[in-house]
């Protein structure tokens, strides 16, 4: 909030901020009470009540007043999108209530905005924001106050992958020939143990006879380090994240994102950067993917042919991303459900580890469900990211 609008706050709770001539030119000024944007996680099909966004009087009086609302402006939306390199859709208005009319009583400066919830229902493409703005009727609007946004951000419930210590491959996936400048590996898991060295978690399959620079391969525990230390080796050597910087616990979710943005190699835990360092440059050569068994649980599995940036990291940490997008050459949601990629209809088909992703669509894409694997559910209760 700004400087002003934080003394403004300070003059109401005061009940009376005296000098709103002087300062935005009327004797009664409204605006919205939120410091920034009102962000939650909703689940789909539950119902919801917000009342986080107040909208107050400047000045409070002993008759009544009307302030007008203007909810749903998708000029309001874009700019707040265009300043934060966000992407947020508009809340479809049959998932939502809202008054159209902020009604004071006398003597009332302040109360809270009703926001209803219904029916909510995601779209692979992003998550729903839902701008509100007041309105100048009767009262005069102080400048830079008169706008709040919600952000609903999605609570996914899933089942999730549990390997039983089999592994799964694919090493034709791609032509023996396919490189990459830039690449991003995803990969959320959650082991029950860390009590031994070498637990793989997942790479790539290089082509036959072909350099060592291009292995990705990634891993808990080494000679060197604990066993549950991160560590990732390529370009004919490798990086150990600093158990300072990051040590994993058991029975604990994890998403590790490793990347190369054609000279840096980084390593995130959770969307926060925990090593970084230069190995090489130049393009890798991939024909596969493969997951360890060692992994237990795993969910959202990512291969992009990006660097994605530290932002998109840290903002889809525990969401889903869209199958669509650019760039993402493997998307194994890990949830036991297949994606059709002409219509995008999702439906349950545990046979397979299936690639949502539409950018590289080749049926090898796939991965084998491992003998001793399966969805698993949590014994009914599903897994639930981020956590409740």
């Amino acid at each position: 909030m700004t400087l002003f609008g934080t003394l403004l706050l300070a003059g109401c709770q005061n009940e009376l901020y005296t000098d709103t001539q002087k300062d935005f030119g009327s004797d009664q000024g409204a605006y919205i009470a939120a410091d920034g944007p009102i962000q939650i996680f909703v689940e789909e099909g539950k119902e919801y009540f917000i009342k986080d966004i107040k909208v107050g009087l400047a000045v409070k009086e002993n008759k009544a007043c009307e302030v007008p609302l203007k909810v749903g402006d998708q000029a309001q939306l874009d700019e707040y999108n265009r300043k934060n390199g966000t992407s947020y859709l508009m809340l479809p208005s049959e998932m939502y209530e809202i008054p159209s009319v902020m009604t004071f009583k006398p003597n009332l400066a302040m109360q809270s905005i009703p926001v209803s919830l219904k029916d909510l229902k995601f779209s692979l493409k992003g998550d729903y924001a839902l701008p509100i703005r007041l309105s100048k009727g009767s009262v005069t609007l102080v400048p830079n106050e008169e706008e709040a946004l919600i952000i609903l951000e999605k609570r996914t419930r899933t089942k999730a992958l549990l390997m039983n210590n089999a592994g799964s491959e694919s090493g034709d996936m791609f032509p023996q020939d396919f490189k990459v400048k830039q690449w991003t590996m995803e990969v959320m898991i959650k082991r029950s143990a860390y009590n031994a060295n070498n637990k793989s978690i997942g790479g790539t399959k290089v082509a036959p006879n072909s350099s060592p620079l291009d292995e990705i391969f990634t891993r808990f525990g080494d000679v060197t380090i604990n066993p549950n230390q991160l560590q990732i080796k390529t370009g004919a050597s490798q990086i150990d994240v600093p158990s300072s910087k990051f040590a994993a616990k058991a029975n604990e979710w994890y998403m590790l994102t490793f990347v190369y943005d054609g000279k840096m190699t980084l390593v995130y835990v959770n969307g926060d950067l925990v090593a970084s360092r230069e190995i090489r440059i130049g393009e890798y050569g991939l024909t596969g993917f493969w997951l360890g068994g060692s992994n237990e649980f795993v969910r959202e599995v990512r291969f992009w042919d990006i660097a994605r940036t530290a932002q998109q990291i840290k903002g889809y940490t525990w969401k889903m991303v869209n199958p669509d997008e650019q760039g993402l050459l493997l998307y194994y949601p890990c949830n036991g459900q297949k994606r059709d990629h002409e219509t995008g209809v999702i439906s349950d088909d545990a046979t397979k580890i299936w690639n949502w992703a539409t950018y590289y669509n080749g049926d090898k894409s796939k991965l084998d469900l491992p003998m001793v694997g399966k969805f698993d559910d949590n014994n009914g209760e599903m897994y639930v990211f981020p956590a409740e």
